[in-house]
C-alpha cells in the first residue's frame, strides 16, 4: 500500500527552499526530541508533508483511507489506550471496598501526602467523586497539591458519631525548602454508601488542586 501523505494534517511554515538548502539536512522535532529520520517529512510550497508511516511512528497514529469515499480517518492510539485505562479504573473503584472506615480515611490522606488524586478519589461518595473529577480536569491533572510546600506526615484522630457514621480530623505538617511548616487541617464524614465505607463529606482548610 501507497504512503498517504495527508494535506490535511499539514501546518503552514514560512521555511523558503533556499533557507532548507543552505541550513543543511531537514531536521525533525516532536515537541523537543528529535527523530531519528526525517523519513516521512517532506517541505514543499511552504507546507510541511507527512506521511502514514510517520504519523504512526512519531504522533502514534493510525491513519485509515476510505478510497469509495475519499475520506481520510485518524485514531489517536495513545489517547485510546489512555480512555481504555481510565474507565478500567473508574469501574474498579466503584468495586473497591475498604474493609472499615479507617482504611478508607488512612487511603485518603495518603492521597494528600503523596498528592494522589487516584486514591482520594477512589473512597469518595458518588457526589463527591463527580466533584473532584470535574476538578481534575479542569486542572489537567490527577496530581494534587504542590511541589513547595509538601506533606511530610499526618496525624488521625476520630470519633464515632452514630453506628454507621464516624469523623475523622487529619492535621497534615507541610513544609518547605526553606523549613517553614504549615498545619493543614480536615475533617472527614466517613459512612455506608451502597453497603461501602465511603467519604460523605470533606471540610478543610487547604485547597490541593
Amino acid at each position: 500500500m501507497k504512503k498517504i501523505v495527508l494535506l490535511l494534517i499539514c501546518f503552514t511554515i514560512s521555511f523558503t527552499a533556499g533557507f532548507v538548502s543552505a541550513k543543511g539536512p531537514l531536521r525533525i522535532f516532536i515537541e523537543n526530541r528529535e527523530v531519528e529520520s526525517n523519513d516521512g517529512y517532506m517541505i514543499k510550497d511552504e507546507k510541511v508533508y507527512v506521511s502514514q508511516d510517520a504519523l504512526k511512528r512519531d504522533f502514534g497514529f493510525n491513519v485509515f483511507y476510505d478510497k469509495n469515499e475519499n475520506r481520510v480517518r485518524l485514531y489517536d492510539m495513545k489517547k485510546i489506550s489512555l480512555e481504555g485505562r481510565v474507565k478500567s479504573f473508574e469501574e474498579f473503584v466503584e468495586y473497591y471496598e475498604p474493609k472499615t472506615p479507617d482504611e478508607a480515611s488512612e487511603l485518603w490522606a495518603k492521597g494528600v501526602k503523596e498528592r494522589n488524586g487516584v486514591f482520594q478519589y477512589a473512597v469518595l461518595n458518588k457526589g463527591l467523586k463527580e466533584q473532584f473529577k470535574n476538578k481534575a480536569e479542569e486542572h489537567g491533572s490527577w496530581v494534587t497539591g504542590f511541589s513547595s510546600p509538601w506533606v511530610e506526615s499526618y496525624e488521625v484522630t476520630k470519633k464515632k458519631v452514630n453506628e454507621s457514621t464516624w469523623e475523622y480530623k487529619i492535621v497534615f505538617k507541610a513544609v518547605t525548602s526553606a523549613s517553614d511548616t504549615y498545619n493543614w487541617n480536615a475533617a472527614l464524614i466517613i459512612g455506608k454508601e451502597n453497603n461501602k465505607w465511603r467519604i460523605i463529606d470533606i471540610k478543610k482548610d487547604f485547597d490541593i488542586m
